[in-house]
């Protein structure tokens, strides 16, 4: 009767160390521990960095269906700015990233949970025609989206900006980022940029370093510039009264790049200040606030 018994353990020890033999094979697709959930809010940005060997190389995200870039920090570490639009629906996400790492290809899954934000309503009233437009205003106002769209499309694959993020003029924020717009009572799409109440001629300066892809004078947004700072990272400045900068140049952190003023269909003299990441409508304020470099 003990011969079964014996025969059993025997089995177990066996099924024991194949067991733990497959558990030391390199996994291919093996990554990292798993990150806690990252909450944002809508209209935000997360900035998140991950440690990896310093031989890791070709890292890569994907988030909502959109490819993310890393970018090496100086610390070693990889980073990724990820752009959350003001309209996003709220819930859990999956970050994917995957790099490679001693030839093989290694993976890893970051929850991100995204909450909703409270955006208020902004109510304007402006002289009709400005508000239904005639036939010839719309045929320039559609080709002006054009142009801006077209800006939008093709962003350096390189990280431009360096360092911290400053806000581009002195004056007071006025909050208006995401707010549902009524203008002469009629709905209108979010607002999509931060205010900011200047005196006329108050010094702009560009957020961070990155290139001028876009000067222009709309029928919206008045005398207008956008810099694209590199991994689809946009910055906008809107209803200038001057500007001192040209398409295609190079911009420094803080250097001048125009005045505000009151160009375009506004009510009175402020910057409007915009931000665009990865196609995602974010507040410019969220860079400023979570000190991303």
């Amino acid at each position: 009767m003990r011969l079964p018994h014996k025969k059993n353990k025997l089995i177990m020890k066996m099924v024991l160390i194949c067991l733990v033999f497959f558990l030391c094979l390199p996994n291919p697709l093996r990554g990292s521990e798993s990150k806690p959930a990252l909450h944002v809010a809508q209209g935000n940005v997360v900035f998140f960095s991950i440690g990896l060997n310093p031989k890791a190389g070709s890292v890569v995200g994907r988030f909502l269906d959109k490819q993310v870039p890393f970018f090496k920090k100086d610390s070693g570490d990889y980073a990724a700015l990820i752009g959350i639009d003001l309209a996003q629906p709220i819930g859990h996400h999956s970050l994917n990233i995957t790099w490679k790492e001693d030839e093989s290809v290694r993976q890893q899954k970051v929850s991100i949970e995204i909450g909703s934000e409270t955006f208020g309503i902004q109510n304007i009233k402006l002289p009709k025609k400005m508000v239904d437009l005639d036939p010839e205003t719309l045929k320039r106002v559609r080709g002006e989206k054009n142009r801006v769209r077209k800006a939008f499309s093709r962003s350096m694959q390189e990280k431009l900006w360096n360092g911290e993020f400053v806000v581009p003029s002195k004056g007071k924020r006025q909050g208006t980022f995401g707010r549902r717009r009524f203008l002469n009572g009629k709905p209108r799409n979010p607002h999509t940029g931060e205010d900011i109440s200047a005196p006329m001629g108050t010094t702009v300066l560009a957020t961070n370093t990155g290139k001028v892809v876009l000067v222009g004078n709309f029928f919206f947004n008045g005398r207008s510039v956008i810099i694209d700072h590199g991994l689809g990272l946009f910055s906008m400045y809107f209803h200038l009264s001057e500007i001192s900068t040209k398409e295609g140049a190079v911009i420094n952190t803080g250097e001048e790049i125009g005045r505000v003023g009151k160009s375009g269909r506004v009510t009175g003299p402020h910057l409007h200040w915009g931000m665009r990441l990865n196609g995602a409508r974010i507040d410019p304020y969220s860079l400023i606030e979570k000190k991303v470099r």
